[in-house]
């Protein structure tokens, strides 16, 4: 809805019509006016279409400062999405890696362990073959020496 705001600048009145608020558009004409009073006290003889032009000209320029940062950020931002996103990619990629590498390392305890478990068999296979090979080494060291005393005993 368009509203009809009647402001005073420089001693001027102005009806804008606008969309904008009424306290907006006020709070605008008294920024204005202060900048041209300011500028008409400073310099006495500037008119007061000059001085309009000095402030259109100083809000222009911080328009144009202010529309070239916003550029700069948004360009900053957009980079920072980029990245962000570049960042995010890696870190999947190494969330993956890892989760390979952890399969592996299990993998590898399990191969380890079965290893270890067959190594033990081996162990005690190796035991129980030496305590057989002592226990037969043993009888058979029993039965030399009756065998080696009999001999003793031959009649001839």
């Amino acid at each position: 809805m368009v509203n009809k705001v009647r402001v005073n600048i420089a001693g001027t009145p102005y009806a804008i019509a606008t969309t904008d608020s009424e306290k907006y558009i006020q709070s605008l004409a008294k920024k204005l006016d202060e900048d041209i009073t300011k500028l008409l006290d400073e310099n006495e003889n500037l008119s007061v279409t000059k001085a309009a032009v000095f402030c259109a000209m100083d809000y222009l320029d911080e328009y144009r400062k202010s529309t070239g940062s916003a550029e700069n950020m948004r360009s900053q931002i957009q980079d920072y999405i980029a990245d962000a996103a570049r960042a995010k990619l890696a870190e999947d990629k190494a969330k993956a890696e890892n989760e390979v590498l952890r399969r592996e390392a299990a993998a590898l305890r399990e191969q380890l362990a079965k290893e270890r478990r067959r190594e033990s068999r081996r162990e005690e296979r190796a035991e129980q073959a030496a305590a057989e090979q002592a226990a037969a080494d043993e009888k058979q060291g029993c039965i030399l020496p009756y065998i080696n005393g009999m001999e003793n005993y031959v009649e001839d």
